[in-house]
């Protein structure tokens, strides 16, 4: 018999944890960042959300192998603190640049929200410009009322959907928050779970629930085996057709084995998201958790390009040598094409300043001065015919 949310077996602190933790600590930092100079640009409210969706107790019944995440600047009781605790103090360490936000917490299990509120109404430190609220029921309904109620209009919005299991993935709900303006979501996509179940008449529908079709199993077969276990491809795909515009994902696995446990699915709408989320995730990882491309038999693209230069300098002359373009551009067009390489900006910046060297390229410097190579800075391939700005 399936153990009850509220189980205390099913809170236990592991390293899987820890390393999905960690990834969602780092990207609320530099989205804070991005989002609130965003508001200020477009001169509207300075205000940010984000939605936990399976906020869970707050609190962890033990540990495994693992310690939870520093708290910078939260004091509660929890002694093995979850997700709400780490967002409200990763949005406290950046309160000075928003006026608001808002935090929303989301829970179905009742033993579970009971716990939860009283932990979070008895941590301290939480910075006063952030506010929270809490609703008990399906993520489902609370999530669609934000949506509805907002069209995505009001602020940046971030999704946290960490769910047991699968059966609560609605893909409908699920392409409704990332295909709506502003707003970006990290999925828990538990392939291992949901492997095993393939064949098992009684998990058809929530399969069905989870891709959005009943025509999934005939649709996977076309995806390449040997090409990581193809379904979370298949299902970023079909979140791609009515959803957020680009996908990513990150591989969590176990620490001893390498064996997938589950997946972190990233979706945005915006190119900078993506680049962010990609940077964010190139470093992370606890022990042999492990950024997928990372392990050579995960390889998603085939990163080595023909050519006489190192890999990414060769890239960068065969996809940008008829044009002008600013290093921003470049970034994020190379983030977008190249998205399962391990190439950061910083990379792309040294390759630059390589080809400079090599006098392959001339830089009119713009936003940095000197050697430096920054956002609007003009990288003027030889052969440039024309501007990307």
């Amino acid at each position: 018999m399936p153990l009850s949310d509220h189980n205390d077996k099913k809170w236990v602190y592991r390293p899987h944890t820890k390393a999905k933790h960690e990834v969602l600590g780092k990207y609320l930092m530099p989205w804070t960042n991005k989002l609130t100079s965003y508001n200020l640009q477009a001169e509207q409210e300075n205000k940010v959300r984000v939605v936990d969706c399976f906020a869970g107790r707050g609190s962890y019944a033990d540990s495994e192998g693992a310690d939870p995440l520093d708290l910078e600047h939260l004091q509660t009781p929890a002694e093995y603190p979850g997700s709400p605790q780490l967002i409200l103090d990763r949005l406290t360490d950046r309160k000075n640049q928003f006026d608001t936000a808002e935090c929303v917490f989301i829970e179905a299990d009742k033993t579970n929200y009971n716990i939860l509120k009283e932990t979070l109404e008895n941590t301290t430190g939480i910075a006063e410009n952030i506010s929270r609220s809490y609703f008990n029921g399906k993520f489902q309904n609370a999530v669609l009322d934000i949506v509805e109620s907002t069209q995505g209009d009001d602020c940046p919005t971030f999704f946290f959907i960490d769910p047991f299991g699968f059966r609560s993935l609605d893909y409908n709900v699920v392409t409704e928050i990332g295909s709506t303006p502003q707003f970006e979501f990290l999925i828990t996509f538990m392939s291992r779970d949901m492997n095993r179940f393939l064949q098992s008449d009684d998990h058809q529908e929530a399969l069905n629930t989870v891709f959005g079709t009943n025509n999934w199993a005939s649709a996977i077969e076309a995806y390449d085996p040997k090409n990581w276990i193809p379904l979370v491809e298949y299902y970023t795909d079909r979140l791609e057709e009515n959803g957020p515009q680009k996908t990513f994902e990150y591989m969590i696995s176990e620490p001893e084995t390498t064996q997938t446990i589950y997946y972190l699915v990233f979706g945005t709408n915006h190119p900078n998201g993506l680049k962010t989320m990609r940077e964010v995730m190139n470093h992370c990882g606890t022990g042999e958790f492990a950024y997928a491309p990372k392990q050579p038999e995960y390889d998603r693209e085939q990163a080595r390009l023909p050519g006489t230069g190192e890999p990414t300098e060769q890239f960068l002359l065969d996809r940008f040598g008829e044009y002008i373009i600013t290093f921003k551009k470049l970034v994020e067009i190379s983030s977008n094409e190249r998205k399962y390489s391990d190439d950061t900006e910083s990379a792309y910046r040294e390759a630059i300043r390589e080809l400079e060297r090599r006098g392959e390229v001339d830089i009119q410097r713009i936003s940095s001065k000197e050697t430096g190579i920054q956002g609007e800075d003009l990288i003027d391939f030889h052969e440039s015919k024309e501007f990307i700005g």
